[in-house]
């Protein structure tokens, strides 16, 4: 079984990086096997330890890409002020 770290929209950034992104969604991947040499496939969901985050670059353009669970933190959003 797969522990997951982070849910979507949870906020993060990259181990010793400052870009703080948000979580979108984990990225699941087909996995075709096949059982006792049967000639029939068996295609299973399964999680390739990858997740896709979102954020603003410098240009002001969103951003989506994967990034492995493993190098990432949890991170504080930095806050709006409001007037």
């Amino acid at each position: 079984m797969v522990t997951l770290n982070y849910m979507k929209d949870d906020w993060v950034k990259e181990k010793n990086g400052t870009r703080i992104m948000q979580v979108d969604e984990y990225q699941i991947v087909d996995i075709v096997t096949y059982v006792n040499g049967n000639s029939t496939p068996v295609t299973k969901r399964s999680y390739n330890g990858k997740v896709w985050c979102t954020w603003v670059n410098e240009n002001k353009a969103v951003v989506t890409q994967p990034f492995l669970e493993s190098d990432l933190e949890p991170a504080v959003p930095q806050q709006v002020a409001h007037y």
